[in-house]
C-alpha cells in the first residue's frame, strides 16, 4: 500500500470520485470473471484474492480514519466465493462518508511505518491503489477502460514520491544513463537517474536537456510503464535512444514487480 506525497494531492472531492468510480469498475469486472483465475497482470493473485485485498484496504483505512488501532494483520478475513464481491461493495460508502467528514488536516497513522500523515492523503492514496488494481483485474478479460488524466498523473507521482525513497534509496546498480518520461497529454516530463546508488527522479522544466533514452506516451500509458504493468514495446509508447538504459531502469527494485511479487 502506498501513501501519497503532499506535493500534489487531489482535492478530497476528486479523490472520492475516483474511489467510487474505480471500485465500481473493479467489482463489475470481478463479478464477470472466474474467481479462481489468476490475474495475468499480477499472477500471484486470483480474482477472488485480489477482491479480498481491495476489501481489506477499504476497511483498514476506515478503521484508521475512525481512530481505531488497526493493523493489516488484525483485519477481518474476506469471505470465500462470490460473496467477496458484495463484501467489497459494502465497504465503499461508509469509507467515503468518513473521508468527507474527517478534517483533511487531521493527522492519522498510515500503515507500513509511514508515520502520521494528513487525512486527505487517505483518499488520494486509495484512489491510486484501487485504480492500479482495477487495471490488473481487467487484464483477466482484456477489457480495459481509460484512466482519467489526473489519476494517471497521481499514479506516476506516487511511485516517485513514495515507493522510490523507501525501496531505491541505496544499493541501486547504475543504469548507464538517464531516462526521461514524457506525458504527451500533460506537458509533463520526469527525469530519472542513478546517483551514488540512489534512484533519483525529478519533474523537469520545459527545455530540459535530452536524456539517453526518452519514453513518450500519454500519462495513462506512462503510469502502466512506471508501475511495471505494460512495458514497451507496445502500441502508443514511443521509445527513442538507448533502450538498454530503459531496461535497466525498469528492472530496478523501485516498486514491487507484479510479475514476481507474492500476493499480500
Amino acid at each position: 500500500m502506498s501513501s501519497t506525497s503532499t506535493a500534489s494531492v487531489a482535492p478530497v472531492a476528486a479523490s472520492v470520485a475516483h474511489i467510487r468510480r474505480e471500485t465500481d469498475r473493479f467489482v463489475q469486472v470481478a463479478a464477470r470473471s472466474p474467481l479462481d483465475v489468476h490475474v495475468p497482470a499480477y499472477p500471484a493473485f486470483t480474482v477472488e484474492t485480489m477482491s479480498g485485498h481491495i476489501g481489506r484496504l477499504l476497511r483498514l483505512f476506515h478503521g484508521i480514519l475512525a481512530g481505531h488501532t488497526v493493523t493489516p494483520d488484525r483485519l477481518p478475513q474476506a469471505p470465500a466465493g462470490g460473496s467477496v464481491i458484495e463484501w467489497v461493495c459494502d465497504a465503499v460508502e461508509p469509507l467515503i462518508k468518513l473521508i468527507e467528514r474527517v478534517d483533511p488536516d487531521q493527522l492519522v497513522p498510515f500503515p507500513h511505518d509511514a508515520g502520521d500523515r494528513p487525512a486527505r492523503l487517505v483518499g488520494a492514496s486509495l484512489a491510486v491503489e484501487i485504480g492500479v488494481h482495477r487495471w490488473d483485474v481487467e487484464s483477466v478479460l482484456g477489457d480495459h477502460v481509460s484512466t482519467p488524466l489526473d489519476l494517471a498523473l497521481s499514479e506516476i507521482e506516487t511511485v516517485f514520491a513514495n515507493f522510490v525513497p523507501r525501496l531505491a534509496n541505496s544499493g541501486v546498480a547504475p543504469i548507464g544513463g538517464t531516462v526521461n518520461l514524457q506525458a504527451t497529454d500533460a506537458g509533463t516530463i520526469w527525469g530519472v537517474s542513478v546517483e551514488s546508488g540512489r534512484l533519483v527522479p525529478a519533474q523537469l522544466p520545459d527545455g530540459a536537456p535530452d536524456a539517453d533514452v526518452t519514453v513518450s506516451a500519454t500519462a495513462e500509458d506512462l503510469a502502466l510503464v512506471v508501475w511495471k504493468r505494460a512495458l514497451p514495446p507496445r502500441a502508443g509508447v514511443q521509445v527513442s535512444g538507448n533502450e538498454d538504459v530503459l531496461r535497466r531502469f525498469l528492472v530496478t527494485n523501485y516498486i514491487p514487480d507484479p510479475r514476481t511479487t507474492p500476493a499480500h
